[in-house]
């Protein structure tokens, strides 16, 4: 089937073109010249998170068509297999994918790398102390993160910081032709559709593309996404709303939004509807990064 590469890019795009181009009009864009000015930028590495903190428990996932399994080792042995796989990947096992880590918590450190942040590119109530909501993607070439949505219908903001990924997105209007499995899952590979399976997707409108080192990636909420690595990789994300998404996410319970998401997005239109302080609203929120993990 067509596949589309149709998505804007944009060179250092203004917080106020931000939100009125993109946001407000629910349109990915994939946004360059931010990251390339961090302090860090050109620093972080197998290496430089080895270094960092070798004796640091992490976790990383295997998906399969059934189940998601969580494995727990360090960040020097996870690195390593990460540095065997890509040396030889013939003769060695892809090592499981370290996803949704919060590691600007667990390697404070890290976030004077991030500077300057584009904080302006999120609402003003997430702005302090940006870097808690933060959650890491890190892995070897070809780890695959499955077609699904975000699990609160946030925004979505992806900063690639080291290798490539090849993004497979579809707006939300297109879910019905994905075969949902549960709340945010699909059955569909938009890499290799069975369209005798799965015969409805013939439908669908997917746009392919690359994100490269130095891209920011948005996403709309709802926005069904699959992720291949190209390279070894670096990332992270902050899913976040606006008060118009949190109502959004909010209504959701009636299509099907587990009990436990309506949860996190009743705390987020606390805070961001009602006003309510992140200093109040983030400790009972904090367990959504766990969650989501």
């Amino acid at each position: 089937m067509i596949i589309s590469s149709a998505i804007e890019r944009r060179y250092k795009l203004s917080s106020n073109e931000f939100y009125k181009d993109y946001v407000e009009l629910g349109k990915p864009v994939i946004i360059s010249g931010v990251i390339i000015n961090w302090n860090g930028f050109d620093k972080w590495s197998l290496k430089y998170l080895k270094n960092l903190s070798p004796s640091l428990n992490i976790y990383a996932k295997k998906f399969s068509d059934n189940k998601i399994e969580i494995c727990s080792l360090t960040m020097e042995r996870y690195i390593e297999l990460i540095e065997n796989y890509e040396q030889d990947p013939q003769n060695n096992t892809r090592p499981p994918y370290c996803h949704d880590l919060p590691l600007f918590s667990l390697i404070p450190s890290l976030v004077k790398d991030a500077q300057p942040f584009p904080y302006d590119y999120l609402p003003e109530w997430y702005w302090h102390k940006w870097w808690r909501y933060c959650q890491f993607f890190l892995g070897s070439s070809n780890s695959v993160t499955p077609l699904h949505f975000d699990c609160l219908l946030t925004n979505n903001i992806f900063f690639q910081i080291v290798g490539r990924k090849q993004f497979t997105i579809l707006l939300p209007e297109d879910a019905k032709y994905c075969y949902r499995k549960g709340w945010r899952w699909f059955l569909v590979n938009p890499e290799n559709p069975d369209l005798n399976k799965y015969p409805e997707y013939k439908n669908a409108r997917p746009i392919q593309f690359i994100v490269n080192p130095g891209d920011i990636l948005y996403m709309p909420p709802g926005t069904l996404h699959h992720v291949r690595s190209l390279d070894m990789s670096i990332s992270f994300n902050i899913d976040w709303h606006t008060p118009k998404s949190s109502l959004n996410g909010l209504a959701a319970i009636t299509k099907g939004m587990p009990i436990q998401n309506l949860y996190y997005n009743f705390l987020l239109a606390m805070g961001l509807v009602l006003k309510l302080p992140p200093q109040i609203i983030f400790k009972f929120y904090k367990s959504y990064l766990n969650y989501v993990s």
